[in-house]
């Protein structure tokens, strides 16, 4: 087998999870099994053979959205947030191989604004989602509003909901759960352009005085109707309705203490308290 026999049966896959044309697609990964997968079933050997596989692998989901379509790989990093200088071309993402590869290889891609919640878009609205200048991470005017209101759609390749389904924080925000506050960072920022500016970004984090652990099951979005799972040989595979989930994560949120997606130690989501207001020191990175 080549890789674009390989790549085509992959593709396949996900047209019959339920992935169209003209789909605004946003792609979670932990690409490790299907690299090793390929290598073994194509022959491939080296970083050389990697590097085709990929360009190959995103060449082909461009190919099946196709122009109409668009396609949002993340790149988030909390270095911003560690006093660490952000570079808007170079500053490596935190959350998969596929997006950082996507970053450093292909000129076809631009990256988003926010220096926490960056993606690498291609597409039809690529210019859209570059030209937004939202200041905090997941608000009504961010990337993630965009993908609700668009009926988006979140493919999960081979990672748990509960390790990349950033999407929640955004239903959060828009909702303004109890547990999270709005937290400023500052720092120095080197735009596209090669601009150096200090700015200063928005997180809704997590108040760290409340205990809590994920605990997201992988059939929850599943059961409610708005996600289908597959697989690929041993690679599992999710397609989620974003626009459907909302409201099934904020009824979740509102009427069901989150259970869901957390276990909280000996509390309970107050709504009629509002945000909790920590200590100024309390910080929490969320994926």
């Amino acid at each position: 087998m080549n890789i674009e026999q390989y790549t085509d049966s992959l593709i396949s896959t996900f047209c019959d999870l339920g992935v169209k044309k003209a789909d605004i697609l946003y792609i979670s990964s932990d690409v490790t099994l299907l690299t090793l997968d390929a290598l073994r079933k194509c022959g491939l050997k080296g970083k050389k053979d990697i590097d085709e596989f990929y360009s190959v692998l995103i060449n082909s989901m461009q190919k099946m959205v196709g122009d109409e379509g668009t396609l949002m790989f993340p790149v988030f990093t909390w270095s911003f947030c560690r006093n660490i200088p952000y570079d808007e071309k170079k500053t490596q993402g935190e959350v998969g191989a596929l997006g950082n590869w996507v970053l450093n290889n292909r000129k076809d891609f631009r990256r988003t604004k926010h220096p926490l919640y960056s993606f690498m878009v291609w597409g039809r609205d690529a210019d859209k989602l570059v030209d937004m200048n939202n200041r905090t991470a997941w608000g009504k005017d961010s990337p993630f509003a965009y993908l609700h209101a668009m009926h988006a759609k979140n493919l999960i390749i081979n990672v748990s909901l509960s390790g990349s389904f950033t999407f929640l924080h955004y239903v959060e925000e828009t909702i303004g759960v109890p547990h999270r506050y709005y937290k400023d960072f500052h720092g120095q920022y080197l735009d596209a352009a090669g601009n150096v500016k200090e700015r200063t970004y928005t997180m809704f984090v997590r108040d760290l005085d409340i205990e809590s652990k994920q605990v997201t099951p992988d059939d929850c979005l599943v059961d409610a109707q708005v996600a289908k799972k597959g697989t690929f040989g041993n690679i599992n595979l999710q397609l989620v309705d974003l626009f459907g989930a909302f409201p099934v994560i904020e009824e979740n949120l509102r009427y069901h203490n989150g259970d869901n997606w957390y276990d909280f130690m000996g509390y309970k989501l107050d709504w009629d308290k509002g945000q909790t207001h920590p200590d100024e020191t309390d910080m929490l990175f969320d994926k």
